[in-house]
């Protein structure tokens, strides 16, 4: 989120200096689905068409780099009762003029060989894609970093800088950064960032385990999601596990699709990975098969509402670009085009400013 912030300010003329500490992102324990039919009618949806139209356009001419593909999405019903709710929100999301197909278990399987027989219908989505997280970010921040951003890595933000009650600077490694503007995109920890500012935020840590593998087979060609994976996103339960899995054309499998409200503790994951790996399973049978790296912890910031925070905050000088919960690979670059919208309007086009 951050990283695409930054290459969208730039690209607008804006000087820019990114403030990271890699220990405080998640984007390396990220999946890469860009998907539109793990929405809701809304605002939500509308933002990933318009982040994937822009991913699009960005991903062309390094497909490979990025290991970007849209070949679509599809989630899986494998019981009565993921049937029923799938169909619902099918006939939701069809009804809003997403193109949509539904499938039953023998055309499924077409498209995907490898799932399993138990697997009775489908949701396909053939404007779905996928992506490296870490490799977007990446080339977001090279673009930034093109149209003249700095980039100060290994820092944490101390303090903000106030003067008549708006923000014009951050304290961050020992050094001050004067701004005309900042954007907090810290992800689950822009609640505690936002509060140096005095902007409340009422964001928590929703803590996933993702587990890694790799296949020399092909297992799956597009983002694999369980109908249950809709119930544990949407609702507010205190654990939840679903199936979530994509591999990337690399043969690499990244394999989740669990919540629970833990707080930032990256310990004591219980019994969660291998509950992860038989409700798996259960949809694609050759999972069993492959022999999976340690678990890692990531966390989403997560909103009672459900909705992000993005724009400009109570406090003056300072922007938000958080609280996208699992959505921040899509929705990243539709956040960041309307940061930079909004950020030129408030501040003025950079070329009638000194700074």
């Amino acid at each position: 989120m951050g990283a695409a912030c930054a290459a969208a300010l730039a690209r607008a003329g804006h000087r820019v200096r990114v403030l990271h500490r890699p220990t405080r992102s998640t984007t390396a324990v990220s999946g890469g689905h860009l998907l539109l039919q793990s929405k809701r009618p809304g605002a939500s949806l509308e933002m990933a068409r318009r982040s994937l139209e822009l991913l699009a356009e960005f991903a062309a001419g390094q497909e490979a780099d990025l290991q970007y593909r849209r070949q679509g999405s599809l989630i899986l019903a494998a019981t009565e009762a993921e049937e029923a709710a799938l169909r619902a929100h099918f006939t939701t999301l069809a009804g809003d003029g997403l193109p949509l197909e539904w499938l039953d278990g023998d055309a499924a399987r077409r498209l995907e060989p490898a799932l399993a027989p138990e697997v009775r219908a489908a949701s396909f989505c053939p404007l779905d894609a996928q992506i490296h997280p870490a490799a977007l970010a990446g080339a977001w921040l090279q673009e930034a970093i093109a149209h003249g951003a700095s980039l100060t890595s290994g820092v944490s933000v101390e303090s903000f800088v106030t003067e008549h009650g708006a923000v014009c600077g951050v304290v961050a490694g020992g050094a001050e950064y004067p701004a005309a503007a900042v954007v907090i995109a810290a992800g689950p920890w822009s609640a505690e960032v936002a509060a140096m500012a005095g902007v409340a935020l009422n964001l928590q840590p929703r803590r996933g385990v993702l587990l890694r593998a790799q296949s020399e087979r092909p297992l799956a060609a597009r983002p694999l999601l369980g109908a249950a994976y809709l119930e544990a996103k949407f609702g507010a339960t205190e654990r939840a596990v679903a199936f979530s899995f994509q591999q990337h054309p690399d043969g690499s499998c990244l394999l989740g699709g669990s919540r629970e409200f833990a707080g930032f503790s990256d310990a004591d994951v219980g019994p969660i990975p291998e509950q992860i790996r038989e409700c798996s399973a259960g949809y694609l049978p050759a999972l069993r098969e492959l022999a999976w790296e340690e678990p890692l912890v990531g966390f989403r910031p997560w909103s009672p509402d459900g909705q992000p925070r993005i724009g400009a905050a109570s406090v003056p000088g300072v922007y938000l670009a958080c609280g996208h919960e699992g959505d921040g690979i899509t929705l990243a670059a539709a956040t960041a085009e309307l940061i930079a919208a909004a950020v030129t309007r408030d501040l003025g086009p950079p070329a009638t400013r000194r700074s």
